[in-house]
């Protein structure tokens, strides 16, 4: 049997070597307190007294700490307001993006909004009808005037009003307040004639007239930014005037005396135009148009025929219209 080890006995006494190596393990504060010691600050009075040899005025340590610290916060009090100061004039004034997304301050310019292109159309097409009214021109006879044979004269009778007028035309919109057309419309048939007569005398002399009138037009459209948009224009052209005449004079009495006769001319006179109106637009293919309009056309002669020296001459038309048409424009 193994002999149980006793803790008894004399007790084990470390060399001093051991000793002083485990005091130093032990209690490492002595040797830095002893440390701090040596490189201990010298104290305000031996400050002091330095600074005196030197000829400047004594420095306290703990001020000049303070005054560091209090410089470094100042500086850094000012930055900030400086930055802050900067990124709101950037948000709220100026035209670069600021607000967080570019906290550095470099300036990025806002890129210009892509313009919307408007369809306009350039072409358009329009018909339109119109009533006439104040066309009274003037009825003469020149030469042989048949009317003066018949006992008590005759009796005149004019449908000059009230008249009306039909048309196309096509235009072309140059500016968004500026277009063009051409127009064709046809006068309706107007009519002149002189009646008489007695037992043995009877007399008629009639005389039809139609009129088909080709304009240049421009107009000035006000835009009023809503679909309606007043306008004021005038045209100017000719008219090709067609005239037809038919003369019936019988005689009893007379029968040398007798004739009937007729005759139909064409010529072309100066016409004219000045409108002022206003448009609706549905859509931008799609207007209606009402206006007035004052128009003239040039009078006209048609004599009689087989080599009757009589001549009915209707004067110049001066017409005041108004007229309601449609408008359709195509690209």
């Amino acid at each position: 049997m193994r002999r149980a080890l006793s803790h008894r006995g004399p007790a084990f006494t470390a060399p001093a070597s051991i000793a002083a190596a485990r005091s130093q393990v032990r209690f490492p504060s002595l040797l830095t307190r002893e440390a701090s010691a040596r490189r201990r600050r010298p104290s305000r009075a031996e400050l002091g007294r330095r600074a005196r040899l030197r000829g400047l005025p004594a420095v306290k340590q703990g001020s000049t700490h303070m005054n560091v610290a209090r410089t470094r916060i100042s500086l850094a009090l000012a930055l900030a307001a400086t930055l802050l100061g900067a990124t709101a004039v950037l948000a709220d004034g100026d035209p670069y993006y600021s607000n967080g997304i570019n906290p550095s301050g470099v300036r990025t310019p806002v890129p210009a909004p892509i313009p919307v292109p408007v369809e306009e159309a350039d072409w358009y097409f329009r018909g339109d009808f119109a009533a006439g009214f104040g066309a009274s021109p003037s009825v003469n006879i020149i030469g042989l005037n048949y009317a003066g044979q018949v006992p008590g004269g005759a009796v005149e009778s004019n449908s000059f009003e009230p008249s009306f007028t039909g048309g196309v035309g096509v235009g072309y919109v140059w500016a968004s307040y500026f277009r063009t057309d051409l127009t064709v419309d046809i006068h309706s048939l107007m009519n002149t004639e002189l009646t008489g007569g007695t037992a043995d005398i009877t007399l008629t002399d009639k005389t039809k007239f139609m009129s088909t009138i080709l304009l240049a037009n421009a107009y000035y459209d006000i835009r009023t930014g809503t679909p309606w948009t007043p306008y004021f224009g005038g045209g100017v052209g000719f008219a090709v005037n067609q005239l037809t005449r038919n003369l019936d004079f019988t005689s009893v009495t007379t029968p040398a005396a007798n004739v009937s006769a007729g005759n139909r001319t064409t010529d072309v006179q100066f016409a004219a135009a000045a409108m002022i109106g206003t448009s609706y637009e549905f859509s931008s293919f799609f207007a209606i148009d009402v206006n007035y309009r004052y128009l003239y056309i040039g009078g006209s002669e048609v004599g009689l025929k087989p080599d009757v020296a009589s001549s009915t001459a209707i004067g110049s038309f001066n017409e005041h219209q108004i007229r309601a048409g449609l408008r359709f424009y195509v690209n």
